[in-house]
């Protein structure tokens, strides 16, 4: 185990997640079976990025849990339509910096994301959590690790 730190936070984030009032009555989120790691490794190669560890673990325990956070088919497809479509209204380099080089893992169900920045050189920014909102296609730091927008989101924080 990388980060048993890191680790033993998420399951204590995972364990009361269950126990949030706003989601122990919603019957819409339910966390999921883990990915595999085949699954996980098609998903990092589709995005074109490798995936941070704290995603990675994130996904080891849940795969989604179709409410805020994304399966790795619902990351695949978010790609796949961003591609398809948003790529038609920007140019390359603007597509490149302002869409296509991010990790998105979880939604607000407005249809804004939440991500890692992936830098020019390809490697992923895992300094902090940011949201990018599709009206502007601009991204803002939400918080400061995967826990910290489980947390926030379902306290009304973000």
């Amino acid at each position: 185990m990388l980060f048993p730190r890191f680790y033993k936070h998420l399951q204590e984030v995972i364990r009361r997640f269950s126990s949030i009032k706003s989601i122990k009555n919603n019957r819409w989120a339910k966390l999921q079976e883990p990915c595999s790691e085949t699954e996980l490794k098609k998903a990092e190669e589709y995005v074109g990025f490798n995936f941070p560890e704290e995603l990675k673990a994130l996904l080891r325990e849940t795969n989604g849990d179709h409410w805020l956070l994304l399966s790795l088919n619902e990351i695949i497809n978010n790609v796949k339509r961003n591609r398809e479509i948003l790529a038609e209204y920007l140019e390359p380099v603007e597509f490149e910096e302002k869409v296509n080089r991010n990790i998105y893992f979880a939604t607000n169900g407005c249809g804004d994301y939440y991500c890692y920045r992936v830098l020019a050189d390809g490697t992923v920014d895992t300094s902090a959590i940011y949201i990018w909102e599709h009206e502007l296609f601009e991204i803002r730091e939400v918080a400061k690790d995967i826990p910290d927008v489980i947390a926030k989101y379902y306290n009304d924080e973000i």
